[in-house]
């Protein structure tokens, strides 16, 4: 059987472009097992019992994902609205409010979703007045610094705005995120350096904010990438050996 230069080089293409399609199946395979270790780690101490934070800050910060109940009285000099938030398709922000412990330390808490036709402008001041004592359980996440997208070191912080406020010593500000500094700047004495998100409970007064559902992704993900890419490899190699066959015929 004699083989030509161009069916050479073409049967050379084929099996690089099977072979790569074979290695990116074989990697994505990997990234499920790595991403089901750590997925696990969090369904894990999303499982264990609260944290109990109320007379003060613990000395060791807690695990970022595990829960904690964070017990205390509203802050109400500061509501930080995060702005680009939606529900069911409906736009909106996300309340943000301080709990302040019984040792004046004040623990960041993001309490749920409310609707605002703009994403950025509400006017929760009333809801949050009426609310005195704080009783939150939620997952403890990280309260991050400020990193330049370009470099991902440390950068300026997201500018903030401060909306008009309908409350008498309450001050309204509107962010993209929450940054450590930006956000303890916001309130008086010490802040924790971590945040709460606050999971739904069995109850809800009318108007409070939606809290949303803390969900720990699955790896179907890159099962299914896995799949295509042999599935590419095959219709790849499989096509090329067909196609070469008919040329025969």
């Amino acid at each position: 059987m004699k083989f030509t230069a161009r069916a050479v080089l073409l049967g050379m293409l084929v099996v690089a472009a099977s072979a790569t399609c074979v290695r990116l199946g074989f990697w994505q395979l990997a990234r499920m097992r790595q991403k089901h270790a750590i997925h696990s780690v969090q369904r894990a101490l999303l499982e264990r019992d609260p944290i109990d934070v109320a007379s003060a800050l613990p000395h060791t910060a807690p695990e970022m994902g595990a829960r904690a109940r964070v017990r205390g009285r509203w802050d109400h000099s500061a509501i930080i609205l995060l702005s680009g938030r939606t529900h069911l398709g409906a736009a909106g922000v996300s309340l943000v409010s301080g709990v302040r412990l019984d040792s004046g330390e004040l623990v960041i808490v993001e309490r749920g979703w409310i609707e605002a036709a703009d994403a950025r402008t509400a006017h929760p001041e009333s809801i949050a007045a009426s609310d005195s004592v704080a009783d939150v359980t939620g997952v403890v996440l990280p309260l991050e610094h400020a990193l330049d997208p370009v470099t991902k070191r440390p950068g300026a912080p997201t500018p903030w705005a401060e909306l008009s406020s309908e409350h008498a010593g309450t001050r309204l500000w509107s962010a993209r995120a929450l940054e450590a500094d930006s956000t303890a700047a916001r309130f008086a004495g010490t802040v924790a350096t971590w945040m709460v998100r606050e999971l739904p409970g069995s109850e809800r007064a009318p108007g409070a904010p939606i809290a949303e559902p803390y969900v720990v992704p699955d790896e179907s993900m890159h099962l299914s990438y896995a799949i295509q890419w042999f599935g590419f490899a095959l219709i790849i190699s499989g096509g090329s050996l067909a196609l070469a066959l008919k040329k025969r015929a």
